[in-house]
């Protein structure tokens, strides 16, 4: 239970917190901390504490000036409901957190942070195949616990994000074009509500068809998730890089994935240019078939140049090392676009005039696609709240940069980005991914969730009639 020793333990810590940490200290005095820590099994941290700064950053650091009053550090649904109900009572804005990769800093906040990480246990119904996960378990943990199984769901590839946050946005994945996206799985849910009640949500149910892909933080806390597991064995990964020719070499690619079985799942980025080298074309994949096979594929792209990386087979999960990657904390943003037709010339030669453009002055930059369809694809657009079932690839423009970029810099580059973006929008004709949530998106409404929006509405009054799931890009 956090006492006044704690208390003045962090205000002894505001001169960690940098500028701006006597205000928040000033601001978290004036609420009832102590009731809070009484209601919880689990703890309170504040700033200055101990573990607050690590506790508190946010996975895109462009949003690490804001900072929470507080953080409830939940070990059950009890706790969260309870976090819920104090948060109320003293008017306090609160945000959910599983993983904190929200690209848009939607799961940071002024007022109470409700941290799920300590909810993170896997297990798995051994005769059914369904696997239940906690609200803050990560795709670490599930690496973890599925890692000596021959079972998986579609899952993402960075360790460190939350698996609720990629569910209820959708959720894509090597696995996808085979069976299907992460909130495809998904089978049940607990959540907590805006009044604090706990519901466990299966079948038919309205609320349980909006957490199948409209996104996180709209409908109440997930506490935990039940997923549909299927079966794995030996697959082909390969890592490749191809830096003679990338036009040529982009262009047969997705034209080669194309015509590839919904057993191949792919992403392909071609990498602006730096003051070091040209631009190239990296393709990360995952095959249930040999090496000999991904070959066969590839062989137009292996005919225009030979490209430098690695191909192996291996079980499942030994094999996702290729794959996976860090996703360590760092500035940056994303906008995305699905295409719902081709790739086809006319588009690379837009991408490729814009990546020639980059100003080569921040970190890096990316057009990046992921190849969609298949299963994806068989479900309608109405079957779940996840409406992109007509596309064929998602495309992203990543820019990071710095924490000392120069802020005209920084500006130079954003507007490259968004002029870049827009040239895209066209082209692709589909929607946004709601996962890659983008602040400077001006139609997200429609962009994110198109025919569905009305129904996903109706469920928030209902679910949420006070508004108390709230951030800008919220339902």
């Amino acid at each position: 239970m956090l006492n006044r020793r704690d208390f003045l333990r962090g205000v002894v810590g505001a001169a960690a917190l940098g500028a701006g940490g006597a205000e928040l200290l000033a601001a978290a005095r004036r609420l009832p901390w102590a009731a809070l820590a009484h209601r919880l099994s689990g703890s309170v941290v504040l700033p200055g504490d101990r573990t607050y700064a690590e506790f508190a950053l946010p996975n895109n650091l462009r949003y690490s000036a804001l900072r929470p009053a507080g953080i409830a550090m939940c070990k059950n649904a009890r706790d969260v409901s309870a976090a819920i109900v104090w948060a109320r009572e003293n008017g306090v804005p609160l945000v959910a957190r599983s993983g904190g990769h929200s690209y848009a800093g939607y799961s940071t906040t002024s007022g109470l942070m409700i941290d799920l990480r300590a909810m993170n246990g896997v297990s798995l119904d051994e005769s059914t195949g369904v696997a239940t996960v906690g609200g803050g378990a990560r795709n670490g943990d599930m690496y973890q616990f599925f890692g000596n199984r021959n079972l998986a769901i579609t899952h993402g590839r960075c360790p460190s994000v939350g698996v609720a946050g990629l569910a209820l946005g959708g959720g894509i994945g090597f696995n996808m074009r085979a069976h299907g996206l992460t909130c495809d799985h998904m089978v049940a849910s607990e959540i907590v509500l805006a009044d604090g009640t706990i519901r466990t949500l299966s079948g038919d149910h309205d609320l349980l068809w909006a957490c199948r892909g409209a996104g996180g933080g709209n409908f109440g806390i997930n506490t935990s998730l039940a997923f549909q597991t299927f079966d794995v064995g030996k697959i082909t990964v390969c890592d490749l890089v191809w830096e003679e020719q990338p036009e040529r070499v982009l262009a047969v690619l997705v034209e080669a994935l194309d015509r590839a079985p919904r057993t191949f799942g792919s992403k392909i980025s071609a990498k602006a240019p730096t003051s070091s080298s040209g631009i190239q074309i990296e393709l990360l994949g995952q095959f249930a078939g040999t090496p000999a096979g991904l070959h066969e594929l590839l062989a137009d792209a292996y005919a225009i140049a030979q490209p430098k990386g690695v191909v192996t087979m291996d079980h499942y999960w030994k094999a996702q090392r290729v794959l996976s990657e860090a996703g360590l904390p760092a500035y940056y943003q994303e906008r995305s676009r699905f295409f719902d037709q081709a790739i086809d010339h006319r588009a690379v030669a837009v991408v490729f005039d814009w990546l020639r453009r980059y100003p080569k002055t921040a970190k890096s930059a990316a057009f990046k696609v992921f190849q969609t369809g298949g299963r994806v694809n068989d479900w309608k657009p109405s079957d779940t709240a996840f409406v992109h079932r007509q596309s064929r690839w998602l495309a992203a423009i990543e820019l990071y940069w710095e924490r000392d970029t120069p802020s005209d810099t920084l500006r130079q580059n954003l507007e490259w980005q968004s002029a870049f973006y827009e040239a895209i929008v066209p082209i692709a004709k589909g929607g946004a991914y709601q996962n890659f949530i983008d602040p400077s998106l001006g139609d997200w409404k429609s962009a994110y969730h198109g025919a569905n929006l009305a129904r996903l509405e109706a469920i928030k009054r209902r679910a949420d009639p006070s508004g108390v799931f709230t951030f800008r890009e919220s339902l």
